[in-house]
């Protein structure tokens, strides 16, 4: 293994911690995730000749690709010991070997459009018997369904949903007949995911101690972001007499509330385990102007961890005026005197970043930019890929892991008329189909061949046949619905999927091996975010959220008035709020993202509106109270 070195004091204790759970609190570019692999690679080179697995859990599959690749360059050849993976990877993965006891196959789909998952809920509402139910469709109550879901909600009939006001107990009956539902089509969604592994765990509770065995030492990162049910999850592998636990979180940077995220639930796992806290206060990321601004705006907040210590500045400024603020008069202004200001200043590509609160506002200054003659990216994470051959090729090869699967076939029919124009009705794809064994696909085939214009699209109904259907070759069909689609000239937005689909294999293959079983590589598929990496000579427009975990030499924070950040929401709840805190910490994340410089702009309106200038500009003293 590489040496260990470069690293200060605590980060040190931390690497080499081995005398119970450990509580790491971790300031924005400390270098926690350093600290997080060398110690998993440490374990490991440690115990070259023991057989347990050390399992380091994080919220998306950005940080567990790094972690990964950390890893990886650190052990070489022994990386097959470790596992880092997302919460929901690892529930899958747990759900594939056991899922059985609970009714699934190892093949199960992940259904990550919300008309998929409506459709199922409509069904588990026609389905329920309740004196107190009321008229309800299924996307009135998917929200209700999705809090269950991050509460870790049992179910049971002594329980009453955990919602405020009533109790609502005709959502009890619904939410079974919903999970009921998704386990018979041998289907899941995100939340149903983690609440099937945290059931499975508490029924099957030795399946919960094969993992405590597997993977003796636990790490998890980020441990602020869990909601409740990845927080259940995480007690039922490791409990609290078990001293394995090495957590590293930053309650500075719970921004995802609205996700179940809470302020105090750090408390409570520090409390309940007893656990010993290290903490990373040194900066290596932001210059000292910075942190004094990071320090200044968050002792504002009441909800943080006792005896805190101050963000240290690690590194010098590099540049003269690491910190500006300007004032427009409009949000148009505003947006255009930050490309003005980026191109005047010329930085090298790919160096600067715009942030906001709002995707609205983002928009806007993504337009300014390209109007400035600059490239921008504006990242707009989706869960399924939208173009006709995306849709295609995803339904298809859905129907290739389950044959009768009547909605996958619909969607793969719209997308075929939308390529080609030909409608092949499902009816007798149905009928076709029962005569080739009840594969929908040989139905598929065997209906548009007949068809008098199917000539021309001759070459991806045999790929559908040659490639899928008789070899199962996913990848090779993959490649051959795309150049057959781009030989009659692709739409922008079907080759930026193009481009999307072939990295997103890359890295699965990279993590599953070449030609990883097709259900498999689908579950890791539907895990990911369908988002095409930025161009280097971009400017890239992130929302808050997009950017945490990130970092940029220059930063500009655009929108720091009142209503826009704090949002509307927030201002009307009252100063001490928990959510008017959790958009100081929203704003605390954007700050310290940068490494060189960073500009806070605010105007007088936004889009027609009168605004105040941001609280958090005079909580950081950069203008006073009357301005």
């Amino acid at each position: 293994m590489k040496e260990l070195n470069g690293l200060n004091e605590n980060q040190s204790k931390a690497v080499n911690w081995d005398r119970g759970p450990l509580l790491v609190l971790a300031g924005p570019g400390s270098g926690k995730t350093a600290v997080l692999t060398r110690r998993v690679a440490r374990l490991i080179h440690e115990s070259a000749d023991a057989r347990f697995r050390v399992l380091g859990l994080t919220f998306t599959t950005k940080a567990a690709d790094e972690m990964r690749e950390r890893v990886e360059s650190l052990l070489g050849s022994s990386t097959g010991r470790a596992r880092m993976a997302t919460f929901h990877s690892f529930c899958a993965e747990v759900l594939r070997q056991h899922g059985s006891h609970l009714g699934l196959r190892p093949d199960f789909e992940i259904l990550a459009r919300d008309e998929d998952r409506v459709r199922v809920l409509d069904e588990a509402i026609r389905k329920t018997d309740s004196p107190d139910l009321p008229a309800v469709e299924g996307a009135g109550i998917v929200r209700m369904i999705d809090h269950l879901f991050r509460e870790g909600y049992d179910g049971a009939e002594t329980t009453a949903p955990p919602f405020t006001g009533s109790p609502k107990r005709w959502m009890r009956a619904v939410y079974n007949n919903y999970l009921d539902a998704l386990v018979a089509g041998n289907h899941l969604d995100y939340g149903a995911l983690l609440v099937s592994c945290l059931r499975l765990f508490r029924e099957r509770p030795r399946i919960a101690q094969h993992y405590r065995i597997v993977y003796r030492y636990i790490c998890v990162d980020e441990y602020q972001d869990t909601n409740r049910c990845q927080d259940l999850i995480l007690r039922c592998l490791c409990p609290v007499n078990r001293a394995s636990l090495f957590v590293v979180a930053d309650d500075d940077q719970i921004i995802y509330q609205w996700n179940g995220a809470s302020p105090t639930r750090l408390e409570d796992l520090r409390r309940d385990y007893g656990m010993q806290v290290i903490q990373l206060p040194e900066s290596y990321r932001c210059p000292v102007a910075v942190i004094e601004l990071a320090n200044s705006l968050i002792r504002f907040n009441l909800e943080r961890s006792s005896n805190r210590v101050p963000l240290t500045a690690a590194v010098s400024a590099s540049c003269s005026d690491p910190v500006r603020v300007h004032r427009s008069r409009n949000e148009s202004l505003e947006v255009a005197w930050v490309a003005a200001d980026i191109r005047k200043r010329a930085f090298p590509p790919g160096h600067s970043a715009v942030l906001a609160r709002s995707t609205k506002l983002l928009e806007s200054a993504a337009s300014a930019l390209e109007e400035a003659g600059l490239v921008a990216y504006l990242r707009k994470p989706k869960h399924e890929l939208e173009s006709a051959p995306s849709r295609f090729l995803c339904a298809a090869l859905r129907l290739a892991i389950g044959p009768r699967e009547i909605g996958q076939m619909r969607i793969m029919c719209k997308a075929f008329f939308d390529l080609t124009g030909i409608d092949v009705r499902v009816e007798r794809i149905e009928a076709e189909g029962d005569a080739h064994g009840g594969s929908l696909l040989r139905g598929f085939l065997e209906a548009a061949k007949a068809d008098p214009r199917a000539e021309d699209a001759s070459v991806v109904l045999d790929a559908l046949r040659d490639k899928l259907v008789d070899r199962l070759q996913y990848v090779e069909f993959a490649n051959a619905v795309f150049d057959w689609y781009q030989e009659g000239g692709a739409e922008d937005e079907a080759a930026a999927e193009f481009a999307i689909w072939t990295e997103l294999t890359h890295k699965v293959s990279r993590d599953l091996g070449e030609a990883p079983p097709l259900s498999r590589f689908m579950q890791e598929m539907d895990l990911r975010p369908k988002v095409a990496s930025p161009v280097r000579d971009a400017v890239q427009c992130l929302t808050i959220h997009s950017a945490k975990g990130r970092e940029f030499r220059h930063v500009y924070l655009i929108g720091l008035a009142e209503d826009q950040l704090p949002s509307y929401h927030a201002t009307k709840a009252g100063a001490n709020a928990r959510v008017l805190e959790e958009e100081r910490r929203n704003c605390f994340v954007a700050i310290t993202r940068t490494q060189a410089t960073l500009t806070l702009t605010y105007a007088d309106s936004y889009f027609g509106w009168p605004k105040e200038p941001s609280r958090f500009l005079r909580q950081m003293g950069l203008i006073l109270p009357q301005e």
